[in-house]
């Protein structure tokens, strides 16, 4: 009984204005709300609580840059999009999407490297476009420059960011 009062108490005086205020979860002494040791929960710290009561099996997240195919999309300074589906072999990554230029999307092929957060890829349009991106990811977001080689000589050059995802 006297544990359930405790914890009625614990709820009122934590969703109170004044705890909001007093209390923190960090420095791993033990919680006391409100300085009023009736309610101290005589837990050293907020991890304690989590291991005390969170499952031990979870759901690991998987790390783009090791999975074996990945999505990612690009948004090119030009308002260019490009989409690819890649997979990853032999330290070498390769795939296939589609770029989007305003309102004409044609297939593209890509190949590349990836050396720790740094993600190299070569896109070739079938229009005879040549993508060259030099990104840096950080989780699922990427962010660097591309140039862009066009059949006719010309080259552009631009920034780009995107996702990156499983």
């Amino acid at each position: 009984m006297r544990g359930t009062i405790t914890i009625l108490i614990l709820f009122m005086v934590a969703s109170s204005p004044a705890a909001a205020k007093c209390c923190s979860l960090g420095g791993g002494a033990s919680y006391n709300f409100l300085g009023d040791s009736a309610v101290d929960i005589d837990m050293d710290s907020y991890d304690e609580f989590v291991r005390e009561n969170v499952p031990a099996g979870f759901v690991a997240v998987p790390d783009v840059k090791t999975a074996a195919t990945s999505r990612i999309r690009l948004n090119l300074l030009d308002n260019s999009r490009i989409y690819l589906l890649l997979s990853q072999a032999e330290g070498r990554i390769f795939g296939q999407g589609n770029v989007t230029q305003g309102n004409v999307t044609g297939p593209v092929e890509a190949t590349g490297t990836l050396q720790a957060n740094k993600l190299s890829l070569d896109v070739t349009a079938y229009g005879g476009e040549l993508y060259k991106f030099s990104l840096a990811a950080e989780g699922s977001t990427v962010l660097g420059d591309y140039s862009l080689a066009m059949p006719d000589g010309e080259k552009r050059t631009g920034v780009v960011n995107g996702k990156w995802e499983i």
